[in-house]
């Protein structure tokens, strides 16, 4: 099923197909329980949740780390102000989307998005490291790691491992 959005049109994923764009390029921030903001590119409000989307522009569409904190980011502030926004509270989902951009091609994946507490140990650990003046430089993990992952399939890196039959 396709959709019309701005001037083209794209074929959207089940879950956003039917779904109503409630923000669209749009600042967000809470100062509760610590201060975050960001510019969210679309939220969807479907079957009573609102749903974040991020448009990344790649040679091929893929996700990084970094895009699920990057939109775990936009679910967690959105789920502190959603009242304020709409006139009541309304859940997030614990899925986005990266909407990627390669070329004339347009693919929407589906990630799953941190917890709330995640969130929050990640915004805990940048200021950590940068009271030291330090930047965090993560080393993946050795695929031998990924392997008995049971996060293996929501995971960017652990995807390109192929599975193994018993």
């Amino acid at each position: 099923m396709s959709r019309h959005l701005g001037a083209w049109q794209e074929i959207l994923p089940e879950p956003l197909s039917g779904a109503r764009l409630v923000l669209s390029e749009s600042d967000i921030g809470t100062t509760l329980p610590v201060p975050m903001h960001g510019r969210v590119d679309q939220v969807f409000y479907s079957r009573g949740w609102l749903i974040p989307v991020d448009t990344k522009t790649r040679k091929q569409p893929r996700v990084f780390v970094k895009d699920i904190i990057q939109l775990s980011v936009y679910a967690f502030i959105l789920s502190r102000i959603s009242a304020r926004l709409f006139g009541r509270s309304i859940p997030v989902s614990s899925s986005g989307y990266v909407r990627c951009v390669s070329g004339k091609k347009v693919q929407y994946i589906a990630v799953n998005l941190l917890s709330g507490s995640q969130v929050i140990a990640l915004w805990n650990r940048y200021w950590e490291l940068k009271k030291f003046g330090l930047r965090a430089r993560p080393k993946p993990a050795p695929e031998h790691h990924c392997i008995m992952c049971p996060k293996k399939d929501n995971c960017p890196r652990g995807r390109l491992i192929p599975s193994r039959s018993l």
